[in-house]
C-alpha cells in the first residue's frame, strides 16, 4: 500500500504542476479542438456518403488522439529536467514508482482528452456509435497502452535535444500495432458489435509494454 501511495503522490504532483502551469493541458485540448474542427469541415455530414464514413472516422479519431497525446504526454519526465527536480526525484523514489505515477497521470489526461474529443466527433461529424460500452472499453485499453509507452519514451528523450520530434519518431513505430487494433476495435464498436479480438490484442500489447517499461525504467531514466 505504501508503494501505491508513493506512485499516487507522483501522479498528484504532476497534476498539481500541470494545472498550475496549464501548458500541457491547454496544448493537448487546443490541438484536439483544432484538428477536430478541420476534420469536420473536410468529412462532415456533407463531405462523404454515410456508408463511407465509419472506417475513415475511426482512423481519424485515433490519429487525433495520438498526435494530441504526443503534444502533452511527453512532458512527463521532460518537465522534471526543465525545472531541475529530476535529481531530487531520483534520490527519493525508484524509477518504477516514478514511472507508475507519471503513467497514471498521463492515462487520466488521455481519458479527459477522449471525453472531449468523442462528443465532438458525434456532434460535428455525425458519428454513429452503435455500442458506447465497447467504445469506452477501447478507449480505456488503448489509452492505457498509449500512456505507458509515451511515459516510458518520455524518460528516454527527457535529456535529448529536439525531444518533441524525437518522441514522435520513436513512438510512432512502437505504437502502430496498438493504433491499428484500436482503429479496428473502434470501427466494430461504432457498428454496434463487440470487438473481442482487437481488444484481446490491445490487452496483450498493454501487458507486454507494461512489463518492458518497468523492467527498463531504471536504465531509461537513471543512466
Amino acid at each position: 500500500m505504501n508503494l501505491v501511495a508513493r506512485a499516487w503522490a507522483v501522479c498528484a504532483k504532476d497534476a498539481t504542476q500541470e494545472l498550475r502551469r496549464r501548458i500541457a493541458i491547454v496544448a493537448v485540448f487546443f490541438f484536439s479542438a483544432t484538428a477536430l474542427a478541420l476534420v469536420s469541415f473536410a468529412i462532415g455530414p456533407f463531405g462523404l456518403p454515410q456508408e463511407d464514413r465509419p472506417a475513415l472516422q475511426a482512423a481519424l479519431l485515433w490519429i487525433i488522439l495520438f498526435f494530441a497525446a504526443a503534444t502533452g504526454l511527453p512532458r512527463a519526465f521532460v518537465a522534471e529536467e526543465e525545472t531541475g527536480t529530476a535529481l531530487a526525484l531520483r534520490k527519493t523514489l525508484s524509477a518504477t514508482l516514478v514511472l507508475a505515477g507519471k503513467s497514471l497521470f498521463n492515462f487520466l489526461l488521455f481519458l479527459a482528452m477522449a471525453a472531449v474529443t468523442i462528443p465532438g466527433f458525434v456532434i460535428l461529424l455525425d458519428w454513429k456509435v452503435g455500442s458506447p460500452g465497447a467504445i469506452a472499453a477501447t478507449m480505456i485499453a488503448g489509452g492505457y497502452g498509449l500512456a505507458v509507452v509515451s511515459t516510458f519514451l518520455s524518460a528516454l528523450v527527457a535529456r535529448a535535444g529536439q525531444r518533441n520530434v524525437l518522441f514522435v519518431l520513436i513512438s510512432f513505430p512502437l505504437l502502430v500495432p496498438l493504433l491499428l487494433m484500436a482503429i479496428a476495435a473502434t470501427l466494430e464498436a461504432a457498428k454496434g458489435g463487440f470487438p473481442e479480438t482487437p481488444l484481446r490484442v490491445i490487452l496483450a500489447y498493454d501487458g507486454a509494454s507494461t512489463g518492458a517499461a518497468y523492467m527498463l525504467a531504471a536504465a531509461a531514466w537513471e543512466d
